[in-house]
């Protein structure tokens, strides 16, 4: 166990190459994603209780964790490893690594310093040890895959070995907090979330990846909390980021200008893409290396966030983000209390042809939560969790379809994204709320008849075997919640009834 090699064999495709302007090109192939099977959470009699094993939390024994964080640590220390210190909402966070450009990636992801939340007891620093370099049989780990990953909750220590690829880094800070913070009343969301430019009116918006969320939170009269992870305490909403993280593919500057000017500046590092012929610029088209191409960049590069050491305020509006591309949910809804629990647990969305390779069909995706592979606690703590918040602040909550209309993704059109934005603006101003509204037959929510502005053939319900196919999925899907302690209140009272 003390034989280790110090030598840096860093191996990358292709040494990173800074742009004119300033932004930073890497290439952390054979990784461009996450590893999902290859992550593995330590069982500890501590613990054990409190996390929702699984496909997603796999368990990985204490005695033979504890030996590759001893193994990953000693190589670093040998290398004189490169350091950041800084914090992930109000949690300090340190971050031990091989690799001087994932130093500007935290850079670029994290907080300077933990945000102050009145209350709230003190955490234990997280401790992240990154070895993108080596594999974890170099290391002398017996491990069964080329990658390792491993999160300690009780520990508050993450070991990452064998990828590159920066995300696994962000969302494993996350996945961190997800535990921490429920055990002291505050929920954190895999969500985006804006306000007013004084903190008022704010609004959450969670969904899967093609929802539109990052599109739908920017708006010229409204300031943006964070994009993807937000945190809302008694005190109201806050960013436990620093920075984004946005993807890149086809990125167009018309409908994204904020994010195109945002990875033209000093500082952005631009992960996985091709340049153009001539190297001077990036060619957001070309997907030959992958399709999750990505940009990390600091808040400082965009133009109206909204003040990141305030709190902005408890939420008006929440709003559930799906892309049904069966053509069997209406262009919006309104959720009851029970309601809102089943479609947060769901988190619903559909993945098309084209999106992801070997897809060439609709297929429905559930992820608990709107982000399952992060949340290490049973969906019903993070549920209830937000049906308390929902409550105590009276806030509405929201289905919003950014998918297709009536007939499907093969046979209609897709919810054009100025439809999506003007629902949304109605809910913000509330003058969604005072439309005439039907009871869903089959669903049970409350669905708008119409909306100044919009024409009425965008509130048309869909009917038929899709709306009845698609309930049957939900229905199907809650079978394993059930068997994991879901209230059954929440079963039969929130969901559809075929």
């Amino acid at each position: 166990m003390d034989q280790i090699m110090v030598e840096p064999t860093y191996r990358p495709t292709r040494v990173p190459n800074k742009l004119p302007y300033g932004a930073l090109v890497v290439d952390t192939r054979p990784r461009t994603g996450r590893s999902t099977k290859e992550r593995f959470v330590v069982k500890r009699a501590e613990t054990e209780k409190a996390i929702d094993w699984g496909v997603v939390n796999q368990p990985i024994d204490a005695d033979k964790a504890d030996q590759f964080f001893e193994l990953a640590q000693k190589y670093l220390g040998a290398l004189s490893a490169r350091q950041f210190q800084g914090a992930v909402g109000p949690c300090s966070l340190t971050v031990q690594t091989t690799s001087d450009w994932h130093v500007g990636f935290c850079q670029n992801m994290f907080r300077t310093e933990p945000f102050k939340v009145n209350g709230l007891k003190e955490f234990s620093t997280i401790q992240i040890f990154h070895v993108p370099d080596k594999t974890p049989a170099e290391l002398g780990m017996a491990f069964d895959y080329d990658v390792a990953i491993l999160l300690d909750p009780y520990k508050s220590q993450v070991l990452i070995v064998g990828t590159a690829y920066a995300g696994e880094i962000k969302k494993s800070a996350f996945t961190m907090m997800n535990y921490l913070l429920p055990e002291q009343n505050v929920l954190s969301m895999h969500a985006s979330a804006n306000c007013k430019p004084d903190g008022s009116s704010s609004t959450v918006l969670f969904g899967l990846s093609g929802t539109g969320k990052t599109t739908l939170s920017t708006a010229s009269d409204r300031s943006m909390i964070g994009d993807d992870e937000i945190v809302w305490t008694d005190g109201g909403l806050f960013n436990l980021e620093g920075g984004c993280y946005a993807k890149l593919i086809d990125l167009d500057p018309q409908k994204e200008p904020g994010i195109f000017s945002a990875i033209h500046k000093p500082g952005a590092i631009l992960e996985n893409v091709v340049l153009t012929q001539d190297g001077s610029d990036v060619d957001f088209t070309n997907r030959s290396i992958t399709e999750n191409t990505r940009g990390s960049y600091s808040l400082e590069n965009l133009d109206d966030v909204y003040n990141q050491h305030t709190y902005a305020s408890q939420p008006e509006n929440i709003v559930f983000l799906v892309a049904d591309a069966f053509g069997a949910l209406p262009a919006v809804a309104k959720l009851d209390h029970w309601q809102t629990q089943y479609h947060f647990v769901s988190g619903y969305t559909a993945k098309v042809a084209g999106t992801e390779m070997n897809v060439t069909e609709p297929q429905a995706v559930f992820s608990q939560c709107f982000g399952a592979p992060f949340m290490p606690r049973p969906a019903q703590v993070y549920a209830k969790l937000l049906a308390e918040k929902v409550q105590a602040h009276k806030c509405n909550v929201w289905l919003l379809n950014t998918g297709w209309m009536e007939g499907g993704y093969v046979k209609s059109q897709r919810y054009p994204i100025s439809v999506s934005r003007a629902l949304l603006r109605s809910i913000q101003d509330g003058s969604l709320l005072s439309a005439d509204m039907v009871k869903h037959p089959i669903f049970g929510f409350s669905v708008p008849q119409s909306c100044q502005g919009i024409d009425e053939k965008f509130f048309r319900i869909p009917e038929g075997p899709a709306v009845t196919a698609l309930a049957k999925r939900f229905q199907d899907n809650m079978k394993k919640h059930e068997a994991s302690g879901m209230d059954p209140h929440v079963v039969a009272n929130g969901g559809p009834r075929v």
